[in-house]
């Protein structure tokens, strides 16, 4: 897989977001997720993984896809990748709006995704004494 290619996971797309250095840069990969956003099927993970440091201008953009995502009624999840970046999640108080994780993995295995792809239905309906 290509690095920065979005990947679709079961019930979930995931949109790798890499910091830019030139503004260019910047408002290039902003236009093409928040377009990906609007067309995406919910939910969607924001993997942050790859980005050492965010700007103001990142998390005026993470403001942005959550008043997207939030017209459209879909869930958006962000792995932070970082303490640093988790912290500063938690600080700005955008962690408050949105599930933070520290991976993919652990984005996938959360029960807003596990729901969309029917695991969680499955486990339900063993609890209950049902047959798949």
């Amino acid at each position: 897989m290509a690095p920065g290619a979005i990947v679709k996971s079961g019930a979930a797309t995931i949109l790798p977001f890499a910091c830019s250095s030139s503004s260019a840069d910047w408002q290039s990969q902003r236009k093409k997720l928040l377009g990906i956003l609007r067309f995406s099927t919910p939910p969607v993970i924001l993997d942050l993984s790859r980005c050492t440091k965010l700007s103001h201008n990142d998390i005026g953009f993470f403001l942005d896809c959550l008043a997207l995502a939030t017209g459209r009624d879909t869930n958006i999840l962000l792995v932070a990748g970082s303490q640093t970046n988790r912290v500063l999640l938690n600080v700005t108080r955008i962690s408050s709006l949105v599930p933070v994780f520290d991976s993919v993995t652990e984005a996938l295995a959360d029960p807003m995704i596990t729901k969309e792809i029917g695991f969680g239905d499955q486990r339900e309906n063993v609890r209950q004494g049902g047959h798949e």
